[in-house]
């Protein structure tokens, strides 16, 4: 009989109890759950761009018929397959905690998935082993909010996100969300002064566009791949942009994501609608109009909205594509005029000029503001365009109203004069307020009124002063009670007290005492705000303070130490016909730090001039008259002619800063600089040419286009950098390369630099040879210390020499014994382990290192005689170890120093230093051809270029704009071959995964890219390039005006062009 234990007999039953009671528990639990209800999943139609077949699946509950099966009756009530079906699909989509009081029904449910994603699931609860059961959360009604509603019918184009990128789910905004409110107008325009667009029949304009002949076969062909291979790049960057970054602003295109760098309203969609229409992609249009729909301009995460921006890109994007596309999509008309209405709110200020960031949240957008002191000129000119087709458009004459006042402003500037006469300066104070000026109300002043004479005043002996702060009078000037009537000053005159005394005269009704009820004059912060701020006085309202909390705010007047209410100060601040609103009027004006150039920050508007003129059918002859101004000065000013290798005959305009008032015409210096912004001015004066029959302006339009091409070409990677300097000829005319004038540009301090090298290598010199002098001086010490050594050694050994008696003192013995030699003193008296020092072959002649050179020459003057045997000395055990560690390390330096180890030979004979030994040095200063071949060589220089301020490319598109106007214009098909070169070279440089990318380093063979795509890659760049591979009529210059996003707008046009002169 086995035996077992206690504790394994507790165990083995325990095991069984579990067991037992587990299965016993399934048993019991299996009933309560019926046949599950057998339910399909379906998927949408596949997309191109899905990532993975799960992407954005929609399961759809559909319960099929079954059999009944035994099962537990329960509480709750059998509900509907449709009632089951939709509230199945709605807690899918948006799920919701279970509720504590709702029953639970649970099926079972086993899922067999297909590969394919067009596969129709089914699962059926099948006799098996039994499985442990799956729960279903019961159903839950959500509120009806609107949220998570998935539209089945609705043509799956491009969702908010785009199609194969798994993002968040997007729900619509929170109550919260602020949103864009019309607001009354602090400083309208009455209806009888509103500015009305031009009437009449168009002027006749000449012709712009050259007459083109039929093309050959082989011309078309050509002319039709280029323009073929400029299409799939635009579709490619497209595609990337509708995957990856649909109704966001910018392509990210090299990792896939996206960018809002303006207000997130879509940017690139709305830049490129005109340019999907022109290319001829008409499917791609439609997603786009539709795409427009669900922009909502008034409302942004960004807090303002950048004025010059939007209107070139959105506002006019817009138009155009109502434009070109016929008028057929009335959504294009209606989403400018809703942007256009935001907008106008910036032209709300007391001069009607616009506040170029615009702050349109209604806290803000409700106050009175003003135009900035500092406003750029390209963004307060550049808005014209946009407003005057909108107006055309919708006939409200209030948006030509608000551009109209603008280019008055900057026409009556013009006439007024600026610096450069008929060029503005890059920032202007469009402010409309003379701040250097005080505000004086002028009153006219009453006749003299002698009054009476007074009694004298008592007279009072002297009284020390006392100090005390003594308050700078303010008068007030009361108009209430004034005998010589309102809006005068009586002015009285008081004869003298006595005899000689002269008379006196005051104003009697300005009151000293009353000027604490005055509000002084708040206007914008500026330098003499920080010295003596103006604060509102304090008015004669009670403070309230407790726990209900102060009605009244006050603060203290920083000079007056007066209360002041800021409450009503900021009821002034806000109220338009306040005297916090009141300035001495000025028009628009210079900063006081001036650039002058056709760059950056100035460009457009004189783009706009000739422009403007065409869009108004030549019915307003202020923007002849301007461009005329501008042009005239830009010849006279700011065009040059660089050195360039090859003597290519080619212009470019400069800068010219200026600062004060009235600068010194010899002070005004132009900058001669290369700006890929500036390169549009070819276009600009080829046209302006063409308009205004300007003889001579089309050879600099030529001229100033190519420029542009061989900048593209001068550099490694093929393109043009953003900006920098290049080195001017003195001669227009007369212009060879010269390579000794163009390193004298690059080193301006040329003659400097040479005779620097020179001064060093003379002090350099002159300390070697200091040097030198200081080693034979040692050398001399050392060898005389050398001579006293060797005397005192020679009366040392004639003492030990003498021979004495050992009769006399018994130190004959001592005398007779040969004396020690200092060598062997040494030996004697060097510590235990230490070597003898080391000294060089005598023999040879070599000096050694510790023994002077008399002891060398002693000592081979002795190898040479009999030696004299000593007596031999027996030594001890220690002493005989001693004596060979000694010798065996004497031969080991001897081995060293005769193996020829630097560290131990003598001391190196000086020699004069060689000039090339001395170009080494690396503290002595560069030559002027070190210093110009240093800077070539690190900075990668192009010849011609001195500088190169900024290397980047971020896809711009003056150059090909000037290029495709210069081949419209003169029909030369030059001009296309080399914008295909420059197609071919960006193309090279910018290809991107998902489309093309701004890159970092033009002088870079392979640069590196950026991952940014501006919108106007799309707009403008590739535009340019399909328009110059397209036929003549594809938007021809004679029909359309575009601006300077590229948008073209229809042109007022009653009868054909008159051919031009």
């Amino acid at each position: 009989m086995l035996r077992m234990r206690r504790y394994r007999v507790y165990l083995i039953c325990a095991v069984v109890i579990v067991v037992l009671f587990v299965r016993i528990s399934r048993r019991n639990e299996w009933p309560a759950y019926g046949q599950p209800d057998v339910f399909e999943i379906t998927t949408p139609k596949e997309d191109k761009h899905k990532e993975s077949p799960g992407d954005n699946l929609i399961q759809k509950w559909t319960p099929k018929p079954q059999a009944p099966v035994a099962a537990k009756p329960t509480k709750q009530a059998p509900k509907s397959p449709s009632s089951k079906a939709s509230k199945a699909s709605k807690a899918s989509k948006t799920p919701l905690p279970p509720k504590p009081s709702m029953s639970i029904k649970s099926t079972s449910v086993a899922v067999r998935e297909s590969l394919s994603s067009n596969t129709i699931l089914e699962t059926v609860q099948t006799a098996g082993p039994p499985t442990i059961p799956q729960f279903i959360i019961p159903d839950r009604i959500p509120p009806s909010n609107g949220f998570g509603e998935i539209e089945q019918n609705v043509d799956d184009i491009h969702p908010i996100a785009p199609p194969g990128r798994q993002e968040f789910p997007e729900f619509p905004p929170e109550p919260t969300t602020v949103h864009w409110q019309k607001q009354i107008e602090h400083f309208p325009v009455p209806t009888e002064s509103l500015i009305h667009l031009p009437t009449g029949q168009p002027v006749q304009i000449p012709q712009i566009q050259h007459a083109f002949s039929d093309e050959t076969s082989d011309a078309k062909i050509t002319r039709e791949k280029r323009q073929a291979k400029v299409r799939n790049e635009f579709r490619k960057a497209w595609g990337g942009y509708k995957k990856y970054a649909w109704l966001h602003d910018e392509l990210s295109p090299v990792s896939g994501k996206f960018r809002d760098p303006f207000c997130g309203w879509a940017a690139t969609l709305v830049d490129a609608l005109d340019t999907l229409w022109i290319m001829g992609l008409q499917d791609e249009f439609e997603e786009a109009v539709k795409g427009i729909e669900l922009i909502d301009f008034t409302t942004s995460p960004r807090g303002d909205i950048p004025v010059f921006e939007t209107t070139i890109r959105y506002l006019g994007g817009l138009l155009a594509a109502y434009d070109v596309s016929g008028a057929r999509y009335k959504v294009l008309l209606d989403k400018a005029v809703e942007l256009g209405d935001i907008l106008m709110g910036a032209f709300d200020t007391p001069n009607r000029m616009p506040v170029l960031y615009y702050r349109w949240k209604p806290a803000f957008a409700s106050q009175p503001h003003r135009a900035s002191q500092r406003s750029n000129l390209a963004e307060l000119g550049s808005l014209s365009m946009e407003f005057t087709r909108l107006a055309q458009l919708t006939h409200n004459t209030h948006y030509y109203d608000a551009v109209a006042r603008v280019t008055n402003a900057l026409n009556e500037w013009q006439d007024r004069g600026t610096i450069l006469n008929g060029i503005f300066p890059e920032n202007v104070d469009a402010s409309g307020c003379n701040r250097s000026a005080e505000l004086i109300t002028q009153q006219p002043i009453s006749a003299a009124k002698v009054v009476p004479d007074k009694k004298p005043e008592e007279v009072v002996g002297y009284e020390p002063p006392m100090p005390t702060t003594v308050k700078e009078p303010r008068p007030h000037k009361d108009l209430g009670h004034n005998p010589t009537g309102p809006g005068t000053l009586e002015f009285q005159i008081m004869p003298g007290v006595g005899e000689g005394e002269p008379a006196k005269g005051k104003i009697v009704t300005w009151d000293e005492s009353s000027h604490k009820q005055e509000v002084l004059r708040k206007v914008t912060p500026s330098k003499r705000d920080l010295e003596e701020p103006l604060i509102p006085a304090v008015p004669a309202t009670p403070v309230v303070d407790g726990a209900r909390g102060r009605e009244n705010a006050f603060t203290v007047h920083p000079t007056t130490n007066e209360r002041v209410n800021l409450i009503e100060a900021a009821k002034a601040e806000a109220d338009p016909t306040s005297k916090m609103w009141d300035c001495v009027p000025q028009g628009l004006a210079s900063t006081g730090s001036d650039k002058f150039s056709m760059g950056g920050g100035q460009d457009s508007t004189y783009e706009y001039f000739p422009k403007e003129y065409l869009l108004l059918g030549g019915l307003e002859a202020k923007y002849k008259k301007m461009y005329i101004k501008t042009i005239d000065a830009v010849r006279k000013w700011l065009l040059y002619r660089p050195m360039l290798p090859e003597n290519r005959d080619v212009l470019f305009t400069g800068s010219i800063g200026a600062w004060g008032v009235n600068p010194v015409p010899e002070d005004l210096k132009l900058e001669y600089e290369i700006e890929h912004l500036t390169c549009f001015i070819g276009g600009m004066v080829g046209m302006g040419a063409k308009i205004f029959d300007i003889e001579g302006d089309l050879e600099i339009a030529k001229k100033l286009t190519d420029g542009c091409v061989w900048a593209y070409g001068s550099t490694a990677s093929g393109i043009m950098p953003e900006g920098g300097l290049l080195a001017p000829c003195k001669s227009a005319k007369h212009c060879a390369w010269n390579e000794t004038e163009y390193h004298l540009a690059l080193d301006p301090i040329a003659d400097t630099r040479d005779e620097n090298v020179k001064q060093y290598l003379k002090n350099r010199k002159a300390r070697l040879a200091e040097l030198e002098a200081q080693r034979i001086a040692q050398i001399k010490m050392a060898e005389e210390d050398e001579i006293a050594a060797e005397e005192a050694r020679q009366a040392e050994a004639l003492l030990s020499n003498t021979t004495v008696s050992v009769r006399s003192n018994g130190s004959e013995a001592l005398r007779k014994e040969e004396p020690a030699s200092l060598q062997k003193r040494q030996w004697e008296s060097s510590p235990k382990g230490v070597p003898t020092p080391v000294t060089h072959n005598a023999a040879d002649g070599t000096p050694r290192k510790g023994v002077p050179k008399m002891e060398e020459q002693k000592l081979i003057a002795s190898s040479s005689k009999p030696k004299v045997s000593k007596p031999t000395t027996t030594l001890t055990p220690s002493q005989q170890l001693y004596e060979q560690k000694s010798q065996l390390t004497e031969d080991e330096l001897r081995s060293m120093e005769s193996s020829g180890r630097q560290g131990e030979k003598g001391d190196v004979e000086y020699r004069e230093e060689t000039e090339a030994e001395a170009m080494l040095d690396p503290s002595r200063p560069p030559t002027h051809d070190e210093y110009v071949a240093a800077r070539i060589k690190q900075e990668l220089l192009p010849p011609g270029y001195t500088v190169i301020r900024s290397n980047k490319y971020i896809l711009r598109p003056e150059a090909i704009e000037s290029v495709w106007y210069m081949y419209r214009i003169t029909g030369d098909k030059t001009w296309q071959d080399k914008g295909w070169k420059m197609f071919e070279a960006v193309i090279n440089a910018t290809s991107a995964e998902y489309g093309h990318s701004a890159i970092i380093d033009v002088t870079a063979p392979v640069p590196t890219k950026v991952d940014e795509m501006e919108s106007f890659w799309l707009s403008e760049t590739l535009k340019y390039f399909y328009l110059l591979f397209s036929t003549p009529e594809t938007i021809s210059l004679d029909e359309w005006v575009l601006n300077t996003e590229a948008h073209p707008f229809k042109r007022p046009l009653t009868s054909s062009p008159v051919p031009s002169s």
